[in-house]
């Protein structure tokens, strides 16, 4: 009896070989395989932007410290003084001219008009001066009326007073630009204690009128001119003496001012 050989398929065994390799793909065959390495995430420095800096175009600017402004000082009026004036010494209306020196020359004459004395001069660069027999006292107020009916800008008038002598006297001078001046003259030497400077409410030229008011007490001197303070100065105390008036021509060939209404106060002491 022959026994049959068996032999297997050549495509069988192929068979084969793929179910096991696919049974073990199932069944977890990567746990045969080598473990992959483990990457350690490498940490990236960040990187700090540095701060650009934010550029002011309006910047603020400090606020000014405001400071007071400063109060101005109240000026002297005649009704201050007037409360000071006591009794009228003198009241001229130059009808006696007994009062007053008079001259006639080819440069000018002094003479007396209708109520006002007159000076007038006919030459460029002369000047005239008459002295009265009026006296002043220490503390005094005094005003005058000046009118002008012919002078040019530089040309000047003016009152002396506390005269000592022919060249010892304080001058206060105007000119017909309507500057005035304050002057002590002592020994023919002139001191000049106010210079030029332009008079308030004082019309210019000719003609014009001003009224004159001339203020001292105790060694202090105000001017005021139409009613108007001008300045005032420290001049010479416990002093007395004359009274005068002048006129002289500086930029023109004629001048004529006249002098009138004259009125003198004694002053207390303030």
């Amino acid at each position: 009896m022959f026994t049959e050989a068996h032999h297997t398929h050549p495509t069988a065994a192929l068979i084969g070989i793929l179910t096991l390799a696919a049974l073990i793909s199932l069944s977890g065959c990567s746990d045969f395989l080598p473990p992959e390495p483990t990457i350690t995430p490498t940490l990236t420095a960040t990187q700090t932007e540095t701060p650009t800096p934010t550029i002011d175009w309006f910047p603020a600017t400090p606020t000014p410290t405001q400071l007071p402004l400063p109060s101005p000082t109240p000026q002297p009026t005649l009704e201050d003084l007037r409360a000071g004036i006591t009794e009228r010494l003198v009241e001229d209306d130059f009808t006696d001219e007994s009062l007053w020196e008079t001259r006639q020359s080819p440069a000018g004459n002094i003479a007396f008009g209708n109520q006002n004395l007159t000076l007038a001069i006919a030459r460029a660069g002369t000047s005239l001066t008459s002295f009265s027999q009026h006296r002043l006292p220490e503390n005094f107020y005094l005003e005058m009326t000046l009118q002008t009916s012919l002078c040019q800008p530089g040309d000047q008038m003016g009152l002396l007073f506390w005269q000592q002598s022919g060249g010892d006297y304080y001058r206060l001078l105007i000119d017909c630009a309507s500057q005035v001046r304050l002057e002590l003259v002592q020994g023919g030497q002139t001191i000049v204690l106010v210079d030029w400077m332009t008079a308030a409410r004082v019309q210019p030229g000719a003609p014009a009128t001003h009224r004159v008011g001339l203020y001292v007490s105790r060694g202090l001197f105000q001017l005021y001119i139409n009613d108007t303070f001008q300045f005032e100065n420290r001049i010479a105390q416990n002093r007395s003496g004359g009274l005068g008036v002048f006129a002289r021509t500086v930029s023109g060939n004629a001048m004529t001012i006249r002098f009138s209404d004259l009125q003198i106060y004694r002053t207390e002491a303030n």
